[in-house]
C-alpha cells in the first residue's frame, strides 16, 4: 500500500491520517443527520476510505504543482548551460548541480535531475532519461518537451532555443491556471460553503420532527445528502479549470 511521485512515498501514515479526517468529519455528518450509532460508525468507516485517497491524491497534486515550478528553473540552468557552449550531457550534470544548490535534496526537481545525471553516467540515452521522467512524474509538460528534445536531437536543432521556448510556454500555462484559480476563487468558496447546507437543514428537520415516521425521514434524509454530493462532485468538476 502506498504511492510514490519524485522519490516521497505516501504510505501508511498519509492514508491513516486522510482516514481519519474522513472518518471524523463523517462521524459528526452521519450524527447530524441519523443519530444512530451503528449508521454512524458505517458513514465514519466508508467517509475515512473516501478521506485517505482525497488526501493522498491532494499530496501528490501540491507536490506535482511543486514539481512543475522547480522544472522551469531547471530548464533555465540546462538553457544557460547551452548557452556557455556546453554540450547535452554537460548542460544536465551542470542543471543537477544548480538544482541542489538551489533546492533541497528531496524536492522534487532534485530527484529526477539526480536519476537524469545517474542515467547518463550509466550509458542511458537522453531521450530515454526525459522519456521516463515524464512518466514517473506524469506531467504533459515534461512528456512534450522529451518529444521535442529527441527529435532535435535526432533530425537537428537549436536545444537552447526549444529549451527556453518549453520554459515560457509552462510559465504562461501556469500564470492562465493562476488567473483562472483567481477568477473562480467566489464561486469555489460559495461551494464548499453550500456544502455544509445538508448538515443545517437536516439539522434543523430533526428539531422539528415530532418523532413519528423515523424510518421515513432516514430514507428522505439520505436522499437529499446523495443528491448534495451529487451535485458538490458536479460542482467541484465545473470549477476545476485545467489548462
Amino acid at each position: 500500500m502506498g504511492k510514490i511521485y519524485c522519490g516521497k512515498k505516501y504510505g501508511f501514515t498519509s492514508f491513516g491520517i486522510g482516514f481519519l479526517i474522513g472518518a471524523a468529519l463523517g462521524y459528526f455528518a452521519a450524527s447530524v443527520i441519523y443519530d444512530v450509532f451503528v449508521i454512524n460508525v458505517i458513514v465514519s468507516a466508508i467517509s475515512g476510505f473516501f478521506g485517505a485517497r482525497i488526501y493522498v491524491k491532494f499530496l501528490i497534486k501540491r507536490r506535482k504543482k511543486e514539481f512543475t515550478l522547480e522544472f522551469c528553473d531547471y530548464l533555465d540552468a540546462i538553457s544557460s548551460s547551452l548557452s556557455c557552449g556546453k554540450n547535452s550531457y554537460e548542460a544536465l550534470l551542470i542543471a543537477n548541480d544548480d538544482m541542489h544548490n538551489l533546492y533541497p535534496s528531496i524536492s522534487p526537481i532534485c530527484v529526477e535531475s539526480q536519476r537524469i545525471s545517474n542515467g547518463l553516467k550509466s550509458g542511458r540515452s537522453i531521450d530515454e532519461l526525459f522519456a521516463s521522467m515524464a512518466e514517473r512524474t506524469d506531467s504533459d509538460d515534461v512528456e512534450i518537451f522529451a518529444d521535442v528534445f529527441s527529435i532535435c536531437n535526432t533530425a537537428g536543432g537549436n536545444l537552447k532555443q526549444t529549451v527556453c521556448d518549453t520554459k515560457q510556454t509552462i510559465t504562461e500555462k501556469i500564470t492562465i491556471e493562476n488567473e483562472i484559480k483567481t477568477s473562480l476563487a467566489a464561486p469555489r468558496n460559495e461551494l464548499n460553503i453550500m456544502a455544509t447546507m445538508p448538515i443545517v437543514i437536516t439539522a434543523a428537520l430533526s428539531i422539528l420532527d415530532n418523532g413519528s415516521g423515523e424510518g421515513r425521514m432516514l430514507l428522505i434524509n439520505t436522499i437529499a445528502v446523495a443528491i448534495f454530493i451529487g451535485s458538490y462532485a458536479l460542482g467541484l468538476k465545473i470549477v476545476n479549470i485545467e489548462v
